[in-house]
């Protein structure tokens, strides 16, 4: 599972990761081969870094959302749980702290 988000993600983050400069080559390259107007040079370079920052965006939603399931199916605690399971900890460390005192206090005050 976690191979597949590794994979998913460089492969995302190979588009959103393209440079300006780098769609600006590969623009220049299709105004050469005439797929491409040189009027509209600067709309499609516009164009594909748009997509490219969209791309980015559901990219991060997807693993994110992946990773919440992965932590799901794992029982993971959240932040909230986990804090919750240290205060009860906290609260019954104390009142065991207390009872061995109170106990400590019976047994001296009972022999002396």
């Amino acid at each position: 599972m976690l191979d597949i988000l590794k994979k998913t993600y460089l492969a995302g983050l190979g588009l959103a990761t393209l440079t300006r400069e780098k769609v600006e080559e590969i623009v220049d390259e299709l105004v050469k081969r005439g797929e491409v107007a040189e009027k509209d040079r600067s709309h499609v370079v516009q164009d594909l870094l748009d997509r490219a920052r969209d791309e980015q965006k559901k990219l991060s939603s997807s693993v994110q959302d992946a990773v919440q399931k992965v932590i799901r199916e794992l029982g993971v605690p959240t932040r909230k749980e986990y804090r919750h399971l240290v205060n009860r900890v906290e609260a019954l460390e104390k009142k065991s702290d207390a009872q061995k005192a109170d106990s400590s206090n019976d047994s001296t005050s009972a022999g002396g």
